[in-house]
């Protein structure tokens, strides 16, 4: 069962959930009504969020979901991509983020991923609720010093400015005043994710854009998102979502979005 919570005033939702609904049983709810029925227990298995473009309430009230209901795994949909959204979603695990509008691919590959983690949260319910306080990993207790963030502020916008180009780590921390050893510190303390790990993820995103666009080779696709090696893209982009660049890109034939080059920055 999966438990539809409505943020966008109905826009799209439907074409979104029916989406869902071939591979599962999908419940319509709200967020007064959400929490109800994952206290009563019952066979909810998984929320997925369905937003345009989340504010800080919005956000919130996911956290607050997550932290209440640890072993629910939850989707977030949204329609416009963020540097922000996205590395708040891997802070505060969010199991999935997809943009809309869907395709049947991303659908497919999201519930194929799920299938394991419901399989040992049925297998396992109490051993996942115990554990769920300890969802904030070690590292990101620590809390960098003030003038160590104030230095990190333009790291976000440079990535996204400058993510097709090569970026070292070393650089990054230099043009912020740091060693690598504290700019490595400091950005995970401040974002929940290692600078590499954010890197790549950002540049996965943009790859799956440009791959909308049938006229450039995959391999072009690698270097246009910041990838020098196409064999170690491929291997990511495989490791990342299920399947290969190439399948992904046919995945988008039938009623995608097709990207226009000029729109990427």
């Amino acid at each position: 069962m999966l438990l539809w919570v409505d943020m966008c005033c109905g826009a799209r939702v439907a074409t979104s959930s029916a989406q869902f609904s071939r591979h599962c049983q999908v419940r319509p709810t709200d967020q007064h009504h959400l929490w109800t029925a994952l206290s009563l227990g019952g066979d909810a298995d998984v929320i997925c969020f369905d937003v345009e473009h989340p504010d800080m309430s919005c956000l919130k009230f996911m956290a607050d979901t997550k932290a209440r209901f640890p072993s629910v795994p939850i989707i977030m949909l949204m329609s416009q991509q963020s540097a922000d959204v996205v590395l708040w979603a891997l802070r505060a695990r969010i199991f999935d983020v997809l943009l809309k509008p869907l395709t049947p691919r991303d659908v497919l590959r999201c519930v194929e991923r799920l299938s394991p983690v419901l399989e040992a949260r049925r297998t396992q319910q109490t051993r996942a609720n115990a554990t769920g306080a300890e969802a904030i990993p070690d590292e990101a207790r620590y809390h960098a010093r003030r003038n160590s963030r104030g230095k990190l502020d333009t790291v976000l916008g440079y990535i996204e400015k400058n993510y097709a180009q090569p970026i070292s780590e070393q650089d990054v921390a230099k043009e912020c005043g740091l060693s690598p050893f504290e700019f490595s510190r400091a950005f995970r303390a401040a974002h929940g994710v290692t600078f590499r790990d954010y890197l790549a993820e950002w540049r996965l995103m943009q790859s799956k854009r440009l791959l909308g666009i049938s006229q450039v080779s995959v391999s072009d696709v690698a270097a246009m998102a910041g990838f020098n090696d196409p064999s170690y893209f491929a291997r990511l982009f495989r490791k990342r979502t299920g399947i290969s660049p190439s399948a992904y890109r046919a995945s988008l034939s039938s009623g995608a979005k097709v990207v226009d080059v000029e729109a990427i920055g």
